[in-house]
């Protein structure tokens, strides 16, 4: 005979991420002492970054979506204007709780991840001899760098 608490354990665990940060309001004070990362040579791309390049990722690959979900998602370019995706640059996200999450961007710019992370997020895009700094902290926990209102046509993520 099955337990109740073994049928929710059973019932509960679908395979999709379900947890989410805590939405509260952190203090971010001490993401102004976390040094900038050094710069990180171009890395190897396992793939060729899929589909959609400069799309919102987390549209489909979000929790319950179509896709399977990722914390944050982008597209990477070699300019702000996004003509020309930027392969094998690595993507750094240092949340409030002090861990680094360092991703490539694969052959099509597109970056992406699956590891919590606890907002604020500072956020830097790296190709020796450039690093370059998100001008503000994350303070949500939507990790969509492609959604309107941030990275789109004219401003999108980018290492000169």
């Amino acid at each position: 005979m099955v337990s109740r608490f073994a049928l929710v354990l059973l019932v509960g665990c679908d395979g999709v991420l379900q947890e989410t940060p805590s939405q509260g309001n952190l203090d971010a004070s001490a993401l102004t002492m976390v040094p900038t990362p050094a710069c990180d040579a171009l890395q190897s791309t396992t793939t060729d970054g899929h589909h959609d390049p400069g799309q919102d990722c987390l549209m489909c690959h979000h929790q319950g979506g179509m896709a399977s979900p990722y914390t944050f998602a982008g597209t990477l370019y070699a300019d702000s204007g996004g003509s020309t995706p930027l392969a094998g640059a690595t993507i750094h996200l240092i949340d409030a709780a002090g861990t680094d999450v360092v991703v490539t961007s694969q052959t099509n710019g597109n970056f992406w991840s699956t590891d919590l992370v606890v907002p604020p997020v500072l956020a830097f895009a790296s190709s020796c001899p450039s690093i370059i700094p998100m001008i503000n902290p994350i303070h949500t926990s939507d990790g969509s760098c492609n959604v309107s209102g941030c990275h789109t046509d004219g401003f999108r993520v980018h290492v000169p």
